[in-house]
């Protein structure tokens, strides 16, 4: 396992799930336009309301890294404007 950092990918949501939080993306510029990454379940949880998950809408980008240059533990990057 590599200990090099992973960077920041702009990455295109392929499959999401509110009721399981599962998310898959491309990140072409690393893997090419066709690959599928999963995107780890770390830190995330349901709505505890609603029981259902913030996932973002199938197409969108948004920004993902991981744990190590390997890419074996992706996250979606979250950004908030402020008010």
């Amino acid at each position: 396992m590599s200990t090099k950092h992973a960077g920041l990918y702009r990455a295109i949501v392929s499959y999401a799930n509110e009721n399981t939080g599962e998310i898959k993306v491309r990140i072409p510029a690393k893997f090419g336009p066709k690959t599928v990454v999963k995107i780890s379940m770390w830190g995330r949880k349901p709505n505890p309301t609603s029981g259902l998950w913030a996932v973002p809408e199938i197409g969108e980008q948004v920004v993902v890294t991981a744990d190590n240059a390997d890419f074996s533990n992706v996250f979606i990057l979250n950004v908030t404007p402020a008010a």
